[in-house]
């Protein structure tokens, strides 16, 4: 399947998905995008750097991770972190939401509207990252 295919109709084809992307690891390239759902370069490098580092906290000396901190922004919209690891990020924005899923070589972005809840976004999303890590992306 080509990588248009899997957003066209591992994500978007689920009825549960209205918007999705798929980008190179490094977050350098866009290898599939639905119709208007234009990433900035920046948005998907501060998601990258999120997933990669933890900067301290003020006062306490515990360290977070600046997604769940600061939120992140997603075609021009921020998000509120649900989760944040070295894995996936889940955001929501009133009643939409952003699942972010990573695998070796490929960074799974998808957006679900109001009437999916978040975790049958998730399940979804994730199902394709474990499916891409284990034919080795």
């Amino acid at each position: 399947m080509s990588w248009q295919g899997y957003v066209d109709q591992s994500l978007i084809g689920t009825g549960k998905i209205d918007a999705a992307a798929i980008f190179s690891a490094a977050g350098d390239s866009v290898w599939a995008a639905s119709a208007g759902f234009t990433i900035k370069p920046e948005e998907v490098k501060a998601l990258i750097d999120g997933m990669n580092a933890k900067e301290p906290a003020n006062n306490n000396g515990t360290w977070v991770n600046p997604l769940a901190a600061h939120g992140f922004h997603v075609n021009g919209v921020k998000y509120f972190t649900l989760k944040s690891d070295d894995r996936s990020v889940y955001g929501k924005q009133g009643k939409v939401g952003i699942v972010v899923v990573r695998t070796k070589q490929a960074i799974l972005i998808a957006h679900y509207p109001e009437n999916t809840q978040p975790g049958e976004a998730a399940k979804i999303t994730e199902q394709l990252a474990d499916y891409l890590i284990g034919v080795g992306y």
